[in-house]
């Protein structure tokens, strides 16, 4: 709970006890004054709600103990300086070269940073002739629907492409900042690869 304040916590509070105890009520509340992309859960609700009954406080137990230190002003001024030096290494590879655990990192770039992972995307590259073969190809299709059977003659059929020319697979690539960079990698429209 304790990335919420005071005043998040009463909000909820409140919210809680004046839709009768509904908690999909109360998270819409909560997003309607605090964005769409809150990420108040109705689980989180509930824990607040239950701790509230429990000990009559919506502030968190003090832990006895040494305190944490990976999230420290020193961690995550060292994980900003990283995100603006190259927003697109891994979660892992930062976690080593930072010596920081990877849960530690996680929780800095998406709670002390607010960061997300957003997936580069992929478009074809185009060449200066390519719209005048694409309006031909276009202008035949259509002479072709005249005979009735055409589209009968189509065959669509299932493959693989192993790619030579180092392709950028986007579920292993992630770039992480405060809004969606909008990444485009072209890539070639014939590239060199084996198909199965």
């Amino acid at each position: 709970m304790e990335r919420y304040t005071k005043e998040q916590r009463v909000f909820i509070v409140e919210q809680y006890f004046k839709t009768n105890e509904g908690l999909a009520a109360t998270v819409c509340n909560l997003r309607t004054k605090y964005g769409r992309n809150s990420d108040v859960t109705s689980s989180t609700v509930k824990r607040l709600i239950n701790k509230f009954r429990e000990t009559g406080s919506i502030s968190d137990l003090r832990h006895s103990g040494c305190p944490l230190t990976s999230r420290s002003t020193q961690n995550i001024e060292a994980v900003r300086e990283s995100i603006a030096e190259s927003p697109g290494t891994s979660i892992r590879h930062r976690a080593q070269e930072l010596d920081i655990s990877k849960s530690s990192l996680q929780r800095i770039l998406t709670k002390d940073l607010h960061l997300h992972a957003y997936k580069v995307q992929l478009t074809q590259k185009l060449k200066p002739t390519d719209h005048a073969q694409r309006r031909e190809f276009v202008e035949w299709i259509m002479e072709q629907q005249v005979y009735a059977d055409f589209s009968s003659k189509i065959i669509f059929s299932d493959e693989a492409h192993f790619h030579l020319d180092g392709f950028v697979n986007r579920q292993n690539c992630r770039i992480w900042g405060s809004e969606n960079p909008r990444e485009i990698v072209e890539k070639q429209m014939h590239p060199q690869r084996v198909t199965v």
